[in-house]
């Protein structure tokens, strides 16, 4: 049971004079330890004497607790690996010294899985680890990588670790491990990239053209030649591989060649490769690993010098596991609270996050301060959704503040008995957050700071302050509160509630604000995305006196509990009209006034959406505020797993205060969107930048809305696709203040996706015959550079994380709430912000057409934000003249489109089979100049001197180097035939191809309708024939068909054999039948034999067959005669072609001349024209006259003869 007021026990305050005697010492010790060790440093990690201290390693809950020994085994045996490693990469001057290893609260420590000799100490969980140990990556798998979100030389996010890595119990597992985890530890520590190229990347392909010999060579820093498979990177799946076997001479870099057992080093200033276009070299201007390391804090000034190891390089480890997280409430109260509603916001503030927000399974402490420190409440477990409890812990502030002037407060006394509060019941401090409200109206002495902040490193707590009501003056420069360096050094955060009354009365804007700030500081302090967590769905604010209606959407999604609070607060009742519609995904209207609930101690009326359907909401309010208030809306939810939805606001400067106005120290906006491990695309994340207080007329300064991106193109966004949009923030020239930073995040109207790995595959054990941190095609380590079996092959990151699925997101929404950023950039009129650097800048070569196109992103006039003023560019003969921005000039450039957009240009260049470089860099109105960013290499070969194709000739913009940018496609470029790419060759065969197909399909068609034509000709002589028409019908003579039968034998056809001519080609250059190779004797003899009647003559010289009926042989003739008429004057001496034969040997003589026409009038009419016209005559024949008929007789003997 919570203890309420007991016995208000009370801490005097001592006189100012006494405080600064007895803490005087203390104070320069402290000072001198802070400006020692902590300034400067990321946390508690720092390199002393050679080695790491303070590193944080965080177990997740996604990892299971049966795993539990074989992971802490595997844990301490690659840290120990590790730290070896590091030793020798860096010549003996960094190694890894201390550990703590955080447990997941889930894990029963004293099961037989998880077994552990050394205790265990209770602490809250870290909420800034640097290793995380997770599941596995939908990209990377259990391969460690590292989230780098910002620049060169700056600490990364932390680095992943799959679960699975740790699991196998091989010596060459643990070495393999170590070593994929010391590339990550180079990246996370000292803020360097990979210098290795990575499959179909755009910007940092596998491989190069070398400069000097002007081959494809490996995209990579080496101290010598890397020796293996190159290739083209602008085929498809390009990927190099270096040969295990003959790269032992290499001894550098693991960021490039991690594969080779022989590497173990970093580049250093002598071995770097600075033109190799690798993401080191685009970020960090060229320069080497080695020179980046040593202007980081761990060895700048020459800090941390080469030990002899001689202590000894494994690591010492301390176990610790979650526990509850402990809150404890530290509250001014002075007069100053007396003055309009201030104090009853607060209590209703107070009683709401109690009641409603803070997590099942917490502590709670309230203590309040004023000339002394009183606790209000005593550390109270909250239990589950005890409603009674969480109110008389919530309730326990007293009903009216102190007459204390607030001159005499000390913020001092009310931390140490917060202090005393946590440790109760012998219970560590460790890890537990104080929330200290207070005024801050003026500066709090440095003295008293700094004993606050040796309390806070002593006790391990953390400080979040939330500053209530701050106010300020108009025009009057802003006060400082002077907590910076207290919040700075405990991790906390600042939150500002400003203060605006309205005569002796206060806005309900306070109120809201004051929850949402103290709901903030609950959500940062409590266990990463834990189940149970509150969560900000949604908040809007409708100012009273526009519409008389407050309409809006908002949406429920699968990492949410079953149940949702709709809420509405109002500064009076009669605010909110009697109408309040929810209408849900399906359709379905719930009209809330059986179902509200008013709370007047908060003054809010809600709804509880018990099992709410998922998807999206929208509502609409009666809203009667009038216009000095106004109705706020939020929906809160609780987390219902460690693995849905995760979303996270930070800005790269923390909590210290910024200058807008100094292009050095910007200022860059992070929201980090995932789902679990892996990232979500495309979502809508929007920033809303706030001045707090009230402009010259009294109303609230306009907001700033500025949309965040994860489009990886460097600056100020590092890699696309790994669910961290990020912004500069906009320059605040002349508005020093203090800005509310919040964030909503939706689902862009079904936009956003979420990537997906590929099936659960368990984690490999090295098994190769080679050294064990060589695995060729292995799980962890590919045979060739970003082409591994899958995409868990990958390793981390070049321009993009490549992801090889994804799903489509559930409709979902965030807002979420950073803090204050305290702005004190100078009023200035002149512009001195920069344009951001082109870090995208990408050469694409048309060998085709021999067209360059530059594609880039635009930048803005101030960092990314805005529209640029102009463009320059240079293209040098070699890389460093690129770098420094020298060599030919190229003019007539686009002008610059809106930052975020994509450029595109096309270059005609006329210098072939050269490297060249080009460098390109934008200038705002004002004249300030953007940084260099990446050098792009140019290379156009060298048009054929045959068979040239030459294109239309556009008009182009003169430059100072024989270089233009044409108006249009097409430049006046010669084509060879030769230089064709399979692309285009593919077009070209493609239209000859379908060309061909058209002209078949029209032949076939042809073809088809005439002998349809011919068929229904035939027909129709057939038909006149049977009616008794002259010769004109058709006659088809078999083989065997003319012969007669003499016994048993047979005779055959004209046709039915075929010889060929062996002296020379017969006429037409086809072979002759046996009738053309007779003698014209022969001839006449077998005509005469042919015509003898034997049997069946209707008349002397006649003979007829019939036609009529089924025709005595098979329907299939050898020769077909259509229609034989002899023309008047006609050549009977007309040569004879024959036709070659189709199943034969192709005919090698020459074809016919132009007079053959046709099988029919051409081949049949001399040869066959004679022997068939008697048999061509009906069954009955009437000739006109017998003298007629032997004179054609006689006449086609005489052919024949001259046949």
């Amino acid at each position: 049971m919570p203890r309420i007021n007991p016995n208000r026990t009370m801490t005097m305050a001592m006189p100012y004079r006494s405080r600064i005697r007895i803490f005087h010492f203390a104070w320069l010790l402290v000072v001198l330890l802070y400006m020692g060790q902590v300034i400067g440093t990321d946390g508690d990690l720092v390199l002393r004497d050679n080695g790491y201290e303070g590193l944080v390693i965080s177990i997740t809950e996604q990892v299971s607790q049966e795993h539990c020994n074989h992971i802490i085994h595997g844990l301490k045996s690659v840290l120990r690996e590790l730290s070896s490693m590091m030793w020798a990469a860096t010549n003996g001057r960094a190694s890894i010294r201390e550990v703590t290893v955080s447990l997941p609260r889930t894990w029963k420590i004293n099961s037989l899985t998880c077994s552990l000799l050394i205790p265990l100490l209770a602490t809250t969980s870290p909420t800034d680890a640097h290793i995380l140990v997770t599941s596995p990556h939908p990209a990377f798998g259990s391969r460690p990588w590292t989230q780098q979100s910002q620049g060169c030389g700056r600490q990364g996010d932390f680095i992943q670790v799959g679960g699975d890595l740790l699991w196998t119990s091989s010596n060459d597992s643990y070495t393999h491990a170590a070593r994929l985890l010391l590339i990550e530890w180079a990246k996370f520590r000292w803020g360097v990239f990979d210098e290795r190229g990575h499959v179909n990347d755009p910007l940092y392909p596998p491989t190069y053209r070398d400069p000097n010999t002007y081959q494809f060579s490996a995209t990579a820093c080496a101290d010598g030649a890397v020796k293996g498979a190159a290739c083209d990177p602008v085929q498809p799946g390009c990927a190099f591989s270096p040969d295990p076997y003959t790269n032992s001479h290499l001894e550098s870099s693991l960021l490039a060649l991690s594969e080779l057992p022989s590497v173990r080093k970093f580049c250093n200033d002598k071995t770097h490769n600075r033109v190799a276009p690798t993401k080191h070299n685009a970020l960090c201007g060229g320069r080497s690993v080695w020179e980046i390391m040593q202007q980081t804090e761990d060895f700048i000034a020459g800090r941390n010098q080469a030990g002899n190891g001689s202590r000894g390089l494994d690591p010492s480890f301390k176990f610790v596991q979650e526990s509850s997280p402990r809150f404890v409430f530290v509250i001014e109260n002075t007069a100053t609270m007396n003055l309009q509603r201030r104090w009853e916001f607060l209590r209703k503030a107070m009683r709401r996050v109690v009641v409603y927000d803070v997590p099942s399974g917490s502590r709670v402490g309230v203590v309040t301060f004023h000339s002394t420190s009183e606790t209000q409440a005593s550390m109270t477990y909250i239990e589950g959704e005890d409603y009674e409890l969480r109110q008389r812990v919530g309730s326990a502030l007293p009903r009216n503040p102190s007459l204390v002037p607030e001159s005499q407060k000390c913020i001092l006394c009310g931390l140490q008995e917060a202090i005393r509060v946590i440790g109760e019941n012998d219970q560590s401090s460790a890890g537990a957050t104080v929330v200290l409200i207070t005024t801050g109206s003026g500066p709090t002495p440095a003295q008293e700071v700094s004993e606050m902040m040796r309390l806070a490193k002593a006790h391990q707590v953390k400080i979040e302050v939330v500053l209530y009501p701050l106010s300020e003056r108009r025009g009057a420069p802003a006060v400082s509160h002077g907590l910076e360096e207290l919040v700075e050094a405990t991790k906390g955060s600042i939150f500002t509630v400003m203060d605006e009354g309205v005569g002796n009365d206060s806005k309900v804007k306070m109120m809201v604000a004051l929850m949402d700030a103290m709901l903030a500081t609950i959500t940062k302090s409590a266990p990463p995305n834990a189940a149970g967590t509150s969560v900000l769905v949604h908040s809007d604010a409708f100012p009273g006196g526009i519409s008389s209606t407050s309409r809006g959407t908002f949406a429920l999604d699968d990492s949410l509990g079953p149940s949702a609070r709709f809420s509405v607060y109002y500064y009076d009742l009669n605010h909110v009209g009697n109408t309040i519609q929810l209408t849900s995904p399906s359709g379905e209207v719930i009209a809330s006034g059986n179902v509200q609930e008013e709370d007047l101690n908060v003054n809010m009326i809600f709804v509880n959406l018990e099992k709410a359907e998922r998807g999206l909401w929208t509502y609409s309010v009666e809203n009667r505020a009038d216009s000095h208030q106004g109705l706020y809306v939020q929906v809160t939810a609780k987390r219902n797993s460690s693995t849905g939805l995760q979303v996270r606001l930070w800005t790269s400067t923390g909590s210290r205060p910024v200058n807008t106005s100094d292009p050095s120290t910007p200022v860059i906006i992070y929201a980090e969107v995932k789902e679990g491990n892996a990232p979500i695309l495309d979502a809508r994340v929007v920033a809303r930048i706030q001045r707090l207080g009230s402009n010259a007329t009294g109303s609230n300064y306009n907001p700033i809305f500025l949309d965040l991106w994860d489009n990886g193109i460097g600056d100020p966004d590092i890699t696309k696709g790994d669910g961290v949009y990020s912004r500069y923030l906009v320059s605040l020239h002349g508005y020093p203040g203090r800005y509310l930073l919040s964030a909503d995040v939706d689902y862009n109207t079904g936009l956003a996706v979420v990537a997906k790995g590929p099936p659960t595959r368990h984690h490999k054990v090295p098994s190769s015959h080679l050294p064990h941190y060589y695995q060729h095609g292995s799980y962890d380590t590919p045979s060739s550079w970003g082409a591994g079996g899958g995409a868990a092959d990958q390793s981390c990151c070049g321009s993009r994380v490549p992801h090889a699925h994804t799903r489509r997101v559930a409709p979902f929404h965030r807002h979420v709430t950073w803090g204050v950023l305290e702005v004190n950039s100078p009023i200035t009129r002149h512009d001195n912000v920069p344009p951001a650097r082109i870090l995208d800048l990408r050469v694409e070569v048309n060998d085709t057409i021999h067209e360059i196109t530059l594609r880039w992103t635009a930048p803005g006039d101030d960092w990314d934000f805005g529209r640029a003023h102009r463009y320059e560019a240079v293209v040098a003969p070699y890389w460093r003249e690129a770098r420094s921005f020298q060599g030919d000039r190229l003019t007539g450039l686009p002008q610059p489109l809106p930052a975020g957009t994509l450029h595109t240009t096309n270059l005609y260049f006329t210098r072939y089979e050269e490297l060249w470089y080009v460098s390109l860099r934008a200038v705002d109105e004002a004249g300030n100049t953007g940084g260099i960013g990446n050098i792009a290499a140019l290379w156009v070969p060298r048009p054929p001197t045959t068979y040239e194709i030459t294109t239309r000739t556009q008009p182009g913009l003169t430059t100072s180097g024989n270089y233009t940018f044409p108006s249009e496609l097409g430049s006046g470029k010669p084509v060879g035939a030769s230089e064709l790419a399979i692309g285009d060759i593919a077009v070209i065969l493609g239209s000859i191809g379908g060309f061909l197909i058209v002209v078949a399909i029209v032949v076939t068609f042809c073809y088809c309708q005439t002998i349809k034509r011919r068929k229904q000709h035939q027909q129709e002589m057939e038909v006149e024939k049977m009616n008794g028409g002259g010769n004109g019908g058709s006659v088809m003579i078999k083989s065997g068909s003319l012969g007669m039968e003499q016994g048993n034998g047979s005779h055959e056809s004209l046709d039915s054999v075929v010889k060929e001519v062996p002296d020379g080609c017969p006429i037409g250059g086809r072979p002759l039948s046996p009738v053309q190779s007779w003698g014209a004797s022969t001839l006449l003899k077998e005509h005469e034999r042919r015509l003898s009647i034997p049997s069946g003559t209707t008349e002397a010289s006649v003979v007829a067959y019939p036609v009529e009926g089924v025709p005595l042989h098979a329907p299939y003739p050898d020769v077909t005669v259509r229609d034989y008429r002899p023309e008047a004057g006609t050549n009977d001496n007309a040569p004879v072609f024959m036709p070659c034969p189709h199943d034969d040997a192709p005919c090698h003589c020459a074809a016919p001349g132009p007079e053959y026409k046709s099988y029919a009038a051409a081949w049949d009419e001399p040869l066959t024209g004679h022997l068939l016209s008697r048999a061509r005559d009906p069954v009955a024949p009437t000739p006109t006259s017998h003298q007629a008929q032997v004179a054609q007789v006689d006449r086609k003997r005489r052919n024949v003869t001259q046949v």
